[in-house]
């Protein structure tokens, strides 16, 4: 019995060492991130490979967000206390349920991932907050995603915009876009303020994304959200809209498997009602093809006093 435990131990510790020699391996040709200066110095090269090698503290930290096309490999590290006001550079194409295009800024981690992979990392007390009058998108880790992939993060924060001007949102992890997002548990705060009463414009909120075609496997979702739209409201516990653009496009989406726990509250104040409030997607314009194991604990919590913003208890 005894030599079989050692022969257990030994066969376990050179187990984990050849998984622990696997990641440096893995990690060899990935520049080392373990500072705030270390993350302020990818958008030097934005389509390069970074693996953190230790937690973050963005405290008292600026950060301009800027577009991505590399890999950020967390390695279970954790970024915390970030603080993002305003927006990138970045200007997208978007679109709404009538394929009406705009021109879009963003803001987020990211404004925009295109092409790119964040993985196994963790966001805590992120908080973006952004005001636009023009077509805006706002996320934590990216405003807007375009071919990219999202796997194993976890993010607790907020995001809050105050916009109007036709089309704009907020996604707990991405304001727009298509990709693959993949295991992912957030608890986020969303806000999302049209200031102009008078134009009836397209507002999008979602736990994981505010609207677009992402692929959405095995999401974990904690939402606190507040809609004040005096036009027409898009609202999902994971994806505020399902939708292929450009005009022409087709896929075979995928949304199985996410939970989601929480409320939505919302108006919209809007004689021409739509008021798209629900737990998985708000609202689908497009069909997903594979759409099962979801599971929820959602509140569609609609007021009808549009004179009041509406915002978080304190």
């Amino acid at each position: 019995m005894g030599c079989f435990l050692v022969a257990l131990g030994l066969l376990l510790f050179f187990s984990f060492s050849q998984l622990r020699l696997a990641d440096r391996i893995a990690h060899i040709k990935y520049t080392k991130v373990s500072s705030p200066e270390d993350l302020q110095a990818m958008r030097d090269d934005p389509s390069g490979k970074y693996v953190l090698t230790k937690d973050i503290d963005m405290s008292g930290q600026s950060w301009t967000p800027f577009t991505f096309s590399g890999v950020l490999d967390g390695n279970g590290y954790t970024i915390s206390n970030l603080s993002i006001t305003g927006a990138g550079s970045a200007v997208r194409d978007t679109y709404d349920g009538n394929m009406k295009k705009y021109e879009t800024g963003f803001t987020g981690f990211f404004d925009s991932l295109e092409g790119g992979q964040v993985r196994n990392l963790t966001f805590s007390n992120i908080e973006v907050t952004a005001e636009s009058d023009t077509p805006f998108f706002a996320g934590t880790i990216a405003g807007y995603m375009d071919q990219a992939t999202i796997s194993d993060c976890k993010v607790d924060g907020s995001v809050m915009l105050r916009a109007h001007d036709r089309m704009f949102g907020v996604g707990g992890l991405v304001g727009y876009g298509n990709g693959r997002i993949e295991n992912i548990e957030i608890t986020i705060t969303l806000v999302c303020i049209d200031t102009d009463r008078e134009t009836k414009d397209e507002q999008f909120m979602g736990g994981i994304c505010g609207a677009g075609y992402p692929d959405l496997l095995s999401c974990y979702v904690e939402i606190d959200g507040y809609a004040s739209e005096h036009g027409y409201a898009h609202n999902g516990g994971v994806l505020g809209m399902y939708e292929f653009y450009p005009e022409g496009i087709s896929h075979e989406g995928i949304c199985k498997d996410n939970v989601v726990f929480g409320k939505i509250t919302f108006f919209e104040d809007n004689e021409d009602r739509r008021a798209y409030c629900e737990p998985i997607v708000g609202e689908t314009v497009d069909s997903i093809t594979t759409f099962d194991g979801n599971g929820e604990s959602f509140q569609r919590d609609e007021v009808f006093n549009y004179d009041v913003d509406l915002l978080p208890q304190k």
